[in-house]
């Protein structure tokens, strides 16, 4: 998948906003995987102006509370040499979470490597 620097850039302020989880990819057989993609689902990743972030899950289980702790008073930034949104703080270097996305019709495309998941959001 081959996305232009311009998109790529555009990124940066389309991103911001509020985004609901509408279908979710799991290219993994891992039952662990499967899962975190039901965690997922509906859920809400927030990214504010001021780069704070913010993750809400709509299923209330052990591992989206374990996510939501580990995403709480959390910012973004967005790696222009990379292109990926990378989730964190300065002094955790920003490491908690990466994100390839791409943006279009109001929707954006989430790819998460380290989990070998694929989410599709819309701007709520």
């Amino acid at each position: 998948m081959s996305i232009n620097a311009k998109s790529q850039t555009a990124i940066k302020d389309q991103i911001i906003g509020n985004w609901k989880v509408e279908n979710i990819i799991v290219k993994s057989t891992n039952n662990e995987m499967k899962e975190l993609s039901k965690a997922f689902k509906n859920s809400i990743f927030s990214f504010k102006k001021n780069q704070d972030f913010n993750f809400t899950a709509n299923q209330k289980t052990q591992l989206t509370s374990m996510f939501e702790q580990m995403l709480q008073n959390q910012k973004w930034i967005f790696d222009e040499k990379r292109k990926i949104i990378k989730i964190g703080t300065v002094k955790s270097g920003y490491n908690i979470m990466d994100i390839t996305a791409k943006i279009e019709n109001n929707k954006a495309y989430f790819n998460f490597d380290e989990t070998e998941l694929n989410l599709e959001l819309i701007k709520i």
